[in-house]
């Protein structure tokens, strides 16, 4: 949703609010809100099938709300191997989809998530964005698929849900972020080494670790190498124990990995 800013109006698209005809403080009969906020809260985009609406993230208009998942016209349903998302990719009909029921997809490299988001005319999320999108969650130890050793169904585990409605960011598989990490640099800063994150940045990434387990940070884990180029995979999958969490990242995975244990979901 775009929006400007005007001398004596907000425009929302075509709708223009003049400060002379409607006063922030204005309310609607019967009601404890402002025909202003009124119009700003109900006036959003509409997101495609399967994406949530998100306004509190300047960065982002619509998230998946499932993991994603190969969609009905793709030749296979549940890739087993690399070779299976290759051929789901060179089939013009298979496009993502995002929906509960259905188990996620795995065994896709960073840039076959990439292409397959890019043919809906969506991306890979950054790790800012994934991060923002998983900061409500509580307990997910208890409430995610991080300790059953099976991956599950999208949406089985119905209390592993942000507040904006986004399902199974932790958990289930490990999801694929945009960014890069080459030779142990991060946001034009070094990571440290592997261990228990212990603080992080103001995008939930580690910047010093402890070689013990830190109740403050889920007791999550930070993987890294210093040298090499590597992709980043967030939030832990069905085996990962109390490893799993919000600031749980593996900054070593080369983009080219793809196993059963990591999937991605698409944003716009």
């Amino acid at each position: 949703m775009k929006k400007w800013l005007r001398l004596g109006g907000v425009v929302f698209g075509a709708l223009l609010i003049t400060a002379l005809g409607i006063d922030a403080s204005d309310t609607l009969h019967g009601s404890t809100g402002t025909l202003l906020s009124r119009v700003i809260a109900t006036d959003t985009s509409a997101c495609p099938t399967g994406m949530r609406s998100v306004d509190t993230i300047p960065t982002l208009t619509c998230v998946d709300i499932y993991e994603a998942s190969p969609g009905k016209n793709c030749p296979v349903s549940y890739p087993s191997q690399i070779i299976n998302t290759q051929q789901n990719i060179e089939s013009k009909e298979c496009t993502v989809e995002s929906k509960p029921g259905v188990k996620p997809w795995g065994y896709i490299t960073r840039d076959q998530a990439m292409q397959m988001c890019a043919r809906d005319g969506k991306r890979l999320p950054t790790s800012n964005e994934w991060y923002q999108l998983s900061l409500s969650m509580r307990n997910v130890e208890q409430t995610c698929n991080v300790q059953s050793k099976n991956i599950s169904d999208t949406g089985a585990f119905d209390e592993c849900v942000s507040i904006q409605g986004i399902h199974d960011l932790v958990g289930n598989v490990w999801e694929w972020m945009s960014d890069d990490v080459i030779n142990g640099i991060y946001n034009a800063r070094a990571v440290p080494s592997s261990g228990y994150v212990s603080q992080v940045d103001s995008q939930g990434v580690a910047v010093s670790v402890s070689t013990d387990a830190q109740d403050l940070f889920g007791k999550d884990y930070f993987w890294s190498r210093a040298d090499g180029a590597y992709g980043m995979i967030r939030g832990g999958y069905y085996d990962s124990g109390s490893d799993a969490g919000i600031y749980t990242i593996h900054a070593d995975t080369l983009p080219t990995t793809a196993s059963i244990g990591i999937g991605f979901r698409c944003v716009k």
